[in-house]
């Protein structure tokens, strides 16, 4: 990992340390810190290739008692610096609220402000991401109904759009509980996000993780995939292949 990079998620976490140790004897706010790496960058709704290079992808997020939470999101490339230009850097400041609306009925909302592709450097080229996810559970597995929209700042070089998904995913549990298996699957209408073209795509993700202890998972294997339906569309199908680690404080 990038001496940057890893001084910056250090520095957050033992901010949210400190705080904790203030919090009440429940644990509340519960704090989540996880780091990966992927072999490439996508971007994660709509698939467009953002940089080639590998990718150190490092997440700090924080979920209150009452639902809201608040996350910090960084890309950092394995090739060039910060100022290069490269779609691989990118941080990411999210806000938003998740909870159960009923039995079985839960949502999530939220904005998201990203900054690229110089970080650090606000204004042009960043966008922001507003979206929501209602998620019902069913016996043996979860649907999803999710809305996300694109706004672009003033000569961001890209154009805003949004993406209309609906989706089902699975999580089950193996080896006494050591070993969680994961997927999902969606398909995305997109009316031009971010460079891409009108059309329907298909994207989904596994992963196979190891839970080594409560507080630590060992992210094994991942994999987030992206197939585009629609022949005019720009992209092509690709894969992102990723792995990691969790850890809950």
């Amino acid at each position: 990992m990038k001496k940057s990079t890893l001084t910056i998620i250090l520095t957050i976490t033992l901010l949210v340390l400190s705080f904790k140790t203030h919090a009440e004897e429940n644990q509340w706010p519960s704090v989540t810190v996880s780091s990966l790496v992927a072999d490439k960058y996508l971007g994660f709704g709509t698939g467009n290739l953002l940089s080639k290079d590998p990718a150190v992808q490092s997440d700090v997020f924080i979920l209150f008692k009452n639902g809201f939470y608040a996350d910090f999101w960084i890309s950092r490339s394995l090739r060039g610096s910060w100022d290069d230009g490269s779609l691989g850097n990118e941080i990411d400041y999210h806000i938003g609220w998740k909870g159960a609306l009923a039995t079985n009925l839960s949502l999530n909302i939220g904005i998201s402000y990203c900054d690229e592709p110089k970080a650090f450097t606000f204004g042009a080229g960043d966008f922001t991401w507003t979206h929501a996810f209602l998620t019902k559970d069913f016996k043996h597995l979860s649907v999803t109904a999710g809305f996300e929209n694109f706004t672009t700042m003033p000569e961001s070089g890209f154009q805003g759009g949004n993406l209309f998904s609906l989706g089902v995913s699975k999580c089950k549990t193996i080896c006494k509980d050591k070993i969680t298996l994961r997927a999902s699957a969606a398909g995305v209408y997109d009316t031009g996000t971010l460079g891409s073209g009108e059309g329907i795509i298909l994207r989904g993700s596994t992963g196979a993780d190891w839970n080594i202890s409560k507080r630590l998972t060992l992210n094994v294997i991942a994999c987030n995939w992206y197939v585009p339906v629609t022949p005019h569309d720009k992209r092509k199908a690709d894969t992102v292949i990723s792995t990691g680690f969790t850890l809950h404080l």
